[in-house]
């Protein structure tokens, strides 16, 4: 680590009342240049704990740290605790300099004012994202966020029990899936991200209220074909693997690693839309250790570390130079092109209204909330 000189305070005290002789009542237009960020030995990030963890750290969070001869406290969470958290510093001394964040969380923070505009002067990784990604982070002319991976959700489906693979978000109707079809509630992010691609697939969007009761009404004749309601991972793990549900909405990546664990099981992009999930790097407003959040999101946005991510993880990445694993880029839908088909939630409009949908969600299917 480079050592920081220290002007004794008197030194400093005498230079500044020279300089101010010296100039006198001189007035100057010109701009004044933006003080760089202090220097610090450390940097604090937060990230999903499990195996996004691991992956995070495997994929180069400690070599960096080795690296660059510098402190990175990984602090596992999720993001109510994050920006609970930022929401009580409000730009002062928060406890992170930089966590991960999903774009409901990104689009919340940056309305408060809690989170610090990224600029590719200081992290040039960012000029390397998908335009048509990053554009969902931009608010007043200012991007928040440094989008990272990118799960999809679509349709998982067991390939020994389903004749006609789906292709669509209405196919779940199907006479076919009768009695076979598992859906989540709007208060699992897998249902509201169904939820939100069930209304585009039928010419609407959540902030429309008559598309909304078309989406609830469209619901009540799923009613026979419902066999479950799986509100976490696990739960879709389990009725896929039972064969209790041939069809169920669900992440491409969690559907890759269940191929690669042996289960029997395919992935179909909804040609009406696959919903993203994204999870997005995002600084601190504040933060103490600015300069390192700085040179640790653009390592973090750059190809390598999010190839290395990417074959852990088996999701697409945002870095346009990601060379997927051979196996994985024949399965998961990358790019420009495939990311702008990506249907993105309007959660400013979505999150208030989430327990009222999930009460008409349960009344229309009768399934638990």
């Amino acid at each position: 680590m480079k050592s920081i000189r220290i002007i004794p305070t008197l030194a400093m005290t005498v230079l500044a009342v020279a300089v101010l002789a010296g100039c006198g009542e001189k007035k100057t237009d010109a701009p004044q240049a933006a003080a760089a960020p202090a220097a610090t030995d450390k940097v604090v990030i937060g990230v999903y704990g499990g195996d996004w963890e691991k992956n995070i750290r495997a994929a180069g969070l400690e070599q960096y740290a080795k690296d660059n001869n510098i402190n990175v406290e990984i602090v596992p969470g999720a993001d109510a605790e994050w920006l609970a958290k930022l929401r009580a510093a409000n730009g002062n001394n928060p406890a992170f300099d930089v966590v991960v964040f999903q774009p409901d969380s990104v689009q919340r923070a940056a309305a408060a004012n809690l989170l610090e505009p990224l600029e590719a002067r200081n992290i040039p990784n960012l000029d390397k994202l998908y335009g048509t990604v990053q554009e969902k982070f931009v608010r007043d002319g200012k991007t928040y966020a440094a989008a990272f991976s990118l799960g999809q959700l679509g349709l998982a489906y067991r390939t020994d029990l389903v004749k006609t693979p789906p292709t669509s978000w209405l196919d779940l109707w199907k006479p076919e899936y009768k009695g076979h079809v598992a859906v989540s509630s709007p208060a699992y992010a897998a249902g509201l991200q169904f939820f939100a691609g069930l209304t585009h697939a039928l010419g609407g969007e959540l902030k429309d209220d008559a598309a909304v009761e078309k989406t609830f009404a469209k619901l009540a004749e799923l009613k026979q074909n419902a066999v479950a309601f799986p509100d976490s991972p696990g739960a879709i793990q389990t009725l896929l693997e039972r064969g209790d549900a041939w069809v169920v909405p669900y992440w491409d990546g969690r559907v890759f690693a269940l191929q690669k664990s042996g289960l029997k099981v395919g992935f179909a992009y909804p040609t009406d839309g696959p919903v993203v999930g994204a999870a997005n790097w995002v600084i601190a407003r504040g933060a103490p250790n600015l300069a390192n959040a700085y040179k640790l999101v653009d390592f973090l946005s750059g190809a390598q570390v999010q190839k290395a991510f990417s074959d852990k993880s088996l999701y697409g990445m945002t870095n346009r130079d990601v060379q997927y694993d051979e196996e994985l880029k024949t399965k998961v839908q990358v790019g420009e092109e495939a990311y702008k088909k990506l249907i993105w939630i309007d959660y400013e409009t979505a999150t208030p209204k989430v327990a009222d949908w999930t009460n008409r969600w349960a009344q229309a299917l009768g399934g638990g909330k």
